[in-house]
């Protein structure tokens, strides 16, 4: 099986959320990546999870 990849740009656009809003909470909750790279990870992997949480987050304060 193929590991599938997304970016945190990619995230943030499928569910409306800026991508610069969502890559600076991401730095805000220090979340790890290898610095000056693309916040990319493989789906269903550990810091996909950490990345939806951080999504989540940011989703609820724009509903509110």
């Amino acid at each position: 099986m193929i590991a599938k990849y997304t970016t945190a740009e990619g995230m943030a656009r499928t569910v409306g959320v800026d991508p610069n809003a969502f890559r600076e909470a991401l730095r805000t909750a220090k979340h790890p990546r290898k610095r000056n790279t693309d916040w990319e990870v493989k789906i269903d992997s550990p810091s996909y999870s950490g990345m939806r949480t951080v999504l989540a987050s940011l989703l609820r304060r724009k509903a509110a």
